[in-house]
């Protein structure tokens, strides 16, 4: 055995750490996986996903071939086979349907590859679909909606200045157990941890108490009232002083609206429906006041951010528009310690073009940064009309356990398509039941860049970039997924990019790429060296023999963003006030609240993310998941009330469905909520080992799907503060 040390990042969540890997290189496995001290940023910090990747990299239910199901059985058949099949199925359902018969659903670790995406949108433009779902739209669309409707560009996505600020309140996320969303920040807690040692203030809102609170202070709120919380807090802000009126005056526009709209939303009022006490709310907003009236520039500031648990709320979008609402009048917009806005290889607000405009579509429901709702996903397929969805590729997802499929709806609505192609690294339960199956790399298997956040975005507490080298080779036949965009484009006879030379030279290289000739041919590290250098930055070569743990790049110091031509806003100034989301807030909030008086006996269920599991991703992996099953967690208040004890089994029951699964009780939890962790349900995953021995129970079989169940700004599905009745099973 000859053992060589590689440097290399993860590539499972947004923290990117960066990792050891000691590798046998004539066996091409990984033997051991440690955290890099030297990397720039992570420390020496990394979590067990990354760590322990070595059992998935290696699992026995890796697809290896491109494989084909006839009836019940599959089938090991050749790339040229499976290319030439699926193009012509996809083109003959085209010319049955038209091009929006054809659809596409991307998950998150489908986002954390550069390559694919350039490839993918390339594809599904010249076949003339914007048939394009993912998992965003059960996380994080609310956001870019948001970003374009008050900065001008859904990518214009700031964040918060960790390392330097003295008030940092989070509400709905958990960044312990699962990094942060739409930033990198290695080491959360023990940075969280620095802003107290500065004398500074840490808090939590949630309806548990999470691990990270260990690192701050922890405040219980109700699942799904987050928007009445800000709403409060804004008001308390303006009506106390505590915001910054030549800031207001210089750069952002309709703050005379805004406070009207929350003018009505006292400490008390809120406190009514949330369960945070009016005098709570006050402390943290002198507290938020103190840190944000800086006598210099560089003072250190207030930041608020708010993450998936509040996202999935009936909500989102609202609740965004008045979280960055306070960091902007408050003074911390653009500032340090405040929130940022990071300088990236590319300028994604302006690179995305169309992209990122918001466009309609039928159902009135929005396309967001290219992504239809998820939640509209059973409908698109099942529905009579011309265009519907009878074709689909699943890239990096497992959207029948991710997304809302009330009663099993979307189980239904998969094995009614003509054509189901599933790219991953199993067989999973998208995979058990699609026509082909195609092998795709993992991420220690290609050359990388931190996507699309860190490299584009520049969105890190700690800015820098890493490039890495492939640390094992792929096994022979296994493909990237811009390869298999390219070869499909070739066989559909299709343009890519608009430019027929561009076109050809791509699809040339990709027939010969797995060759002898390709060997000799610059390859997808050109693409990425090319990034670097247009970027004043050096290139993969000097990366990696110079800088294997990453380059600090200058620390942002803020003052870039108002004022300049990075607000991308027709009139160069932040909109405090943008008439859809003012619209949805005079719509909903009244109607919501007057709800929440109704129902605030009712039990509300909520997800939570788990150290050892990374959505779906991470349930085959028999070096992380020991457990047999999920658990309803419940607070011992709620137990004790409603009769039951630790281990029993429960049916859960939401107007949407109905599970049974067993209850743990704890008294981390606020009383009137359940958490269940998502993603678990593996009953059906014969191509899972590991999985179908520990399946657990589907919560998102309790969520709804359909127009009710969509929220009309970003077209996020409701999978947090839903409605439930627990009771003991029989």
């Amino acid at each position: 055995m000859s053992v060589e040390t590689k440097i290399t990042f993860c590539r499972i969540c947004e923290a990117t750490c960066g990792l050891e890997v000691d590798v046998d290189t004539d066996a091409n496995r990984v033997v051991d996986i440690r955290p890099d001290k030297e990397h720039v940023v992570s420390k020496g910090y990394a979590c067990v996903k990354g760590t322990r990747w070595a059992a998935t990299q290696h699992s026995p239910d890796r697809v290896l071939h491109p494989m084909k199901r006839i009836g019940k059985e599959w089938h090991e058949i050749s790339w040229d086979q499976a290319i030439k099949e699926i193009a012509a199925k996809i083109a003959t359902q085209i010319e049955k349907h038209g091009p929006s018969t054809l659809a596409h659903f991307v998950g998150s670790a489908g986002g954390a590859i550069l390559m694919s995406p350039m490839f993918r949108v390339a594809l599904y433009e010249a076949l003339g679909t914007r048939r394009m779902y993912g998992t965003g739209t059960c996380d994080t669309m609310n956001k870019f909606r948001v970003n374009g409707e008050m900065y001008g560009a859904p990518m214009r996505l700031m964040y918060p200045d960790v390392d330097r600020t003295s008030f940092m309140m989070v509400i709905g996320g958990n960044p312990a157990v699962s990094g942060n969303t739409l930033y990198h920040l290695p080491r959360s807690q023990e940075r969280f941890a620095d802003v107290k040692k500065r004398g500074g203030r840490v808090v939590f809102l949630n309806p548990r108490k999470i691990e990270t609170a260990s690192s701050g202070e922890h405040i219980f709120i109700r699942p799904d009232t987050d928007v009445f919380f800000l709403a409060a807090f804004a008001n308390e802000l303006i009506r106390g002083g505590h915001v910054d009126r030549n800031r207001i005056e210089r750069h952002m526009v309709g703050f005379d609206v805004l406070a009207e709209k929350v003018a009505a939303w006292t400490p008390e009022r809120q406190a009514e429906v949330t369960g945070v006490p009016a005098e709570i709310l006050r402390d943290l907003v002198s507290a938020h006041a103190a840190a944000s009236e800086r006598s210099t520039p560089n003072d250190t500031g207030a930041a608020l951010y708010m993450a998936t648990g509040v996202n999935q709320g009936r909500s989102g979008s609202t609740c965004f528009w008045l979280l960055e609402s306070i960091n902007a009048i408050s003074g911390n917009l653009d500032r340090r310690g405040g929130t940022l806005l990071g300088s990236g290889l590319i300028d994604m607000g302006e690179a995305m073009g169309e992209l990122g405009l918001t466009y309609d579509r039928e159902d009135g429901l929005p396309t967001v940064s290219g992504i239809q709702p998820s939640g509209m996903l059973a409908d698109d397929i099942l529905n009579d009309a011309p265009g519907r969805v009878t074709a689909m590729i699943v890239e990096a997802s497992n959207p029948l356990l991710a997304c809302s499929n009330p009663n099993g709806r979307l189980d239904e609505a998969f094995e009614s398509l003509e054509l189901l192609v599933s790219i991953d690294l199993f067989r999973n339960e998208v995979g058990s039941i699609a026509h082909y199956v195609l092998p795709a790399e993992t991420w220690m298997e290609r050359p990388e860049m931190p996507y699309a956040l860190q490299s584009f975005a520049g969105a890190s507490a700690t800015p820098y970039i890493i490039y890495a080298d492939p640390v094992l080779e792929a096994p022979a036949d296994v493909r990237p997924e811009w390869w298999m965009y390219v070869r499909l484009a070739d066989a559909l006879g299709v343009t890519l990019f608009g430019k027929k030379s561009l076109s050809m030279l791509a699809k040339i290289y990709a027939r010969v790429a797995f060759t002898r000739l390709g060997r000799f041919l610059p390859g997808p590290e050109k693409l990425l060296d090319g990034m670097l250098k247009n970027a004043g930055m050096p290139g993969i070569k000097t990366m990696s023999r110079d800088h294997p743990h990453g380059l600090l790049l200058p620390e942002n110091e803020g003052n870039n963003f108002l004022g300049t031509d990075r607000v991308l806003t027709k009139d160069k100034k932040v909109n405090l006030a943008p008439a859809p989301v003012v619209a949805a807030f005079d719509e909903t909030a009244e109607d919501f609240f007057s709800e929440e008086i109704e129902q605030r006996e009712r039990i509300k269920l909520i997800g939570i993310r788990q150290i050892k599991r990374m959505n779906t991703a991470s349930s085959n992996s028999e070096a992380l998941v020991r457990e047999k099953t999920n658990y309803a967690y419940i607070s011992s208040e709620d137990a004790e009330r409603i009769g039951l004890t630790n281990g029993q089994l429960a049916d859960v029951r939401s107007e949407h469905g109905e599970i049974r699964i067993p209850v743990r009780i704890t008294n981390e939890m606020m009383p009137r909520t359940v958490a269940i962790p998502q993603c678990w349900g593996h009953s059906k995953a014969d191509g899972l080992s590991h999985a179908a021995q520990h399946p657990g129970v589907n919560s998102n079989l309790l969520a709804g799907d359909g127009l009710q169940n969509v929220e009309p700004l970003s077209g996020m599905s409701h999978l947090s503060g839903i409605l439930i009745d627990i009771r003991p099973a029989v």
